[in-house]
């Protein structure tokens, strides 16, 4: 009888990828990632931006308060969360914001108040961004008088 196996081996198929399909995929995928990587951290910058603005609203608002409540201006921004010490103890109706400190910024720093009765405005309120207080031109600092 005659055998049905032939005695030529049959061609396999290939398996896998090549050295060179995983480096051109691997390329493209550096390739997308360069440019996206930078737009995805401008999004997040562009968004503690923001969030401080609103951080600043609120700590101006509290000022209000304060002053409303007490008659002038807090000497930090620590007495709106713990009560001071003095005649304002008395008018205080606090605390104006919460926590058990004064508020940072998105960036972690503490966000810088100090009153300037002889100013345009009673005071300043502001962060100094990204840069943390780094050698940064106050125009880029995110002041809420200009928010």
């Amino acid at each position: 009888m005659m055998s049905l196996i032939s005695a030529k081996p049959r061609a396999q198929a290939q398996e896998g990828f090549t050295l060179i399909e995983i480096l051109i995929a691997t390329a493209l995928v550096v390739i997308i990632g360069a440019f996206a990587i930078p737009g995805i951290m401008n999004m997040f910058e562009k968004g503690k931006r923001q969030t401080a603005k609103t951080q600043l609203r609120n700590v101006k608002n509290a000022l209000s308060t304060y002053y409303a409540d007490v008659g002038q201006y807090p000497e930090s921004l620590t007495d709106l969360v713990k009560r001071p010490e003095g005649e304002e103890a008395a008018k205080w109706d606090g605390p104006y914001l919460e926590g058990k400190t004064a508020p940072s910024d998105p960036w972690g720093t503490k966000i810088q108040y100090r009153k300037t009765p002889e100013g345009e405005n009673p005071y300043e309120l502001y962060s100094y961004g990204s840069s943390k207080g780094k050698s940064t031109p106050k125009d880029k600092w995110i002041d809420v008088w200009k928010a």
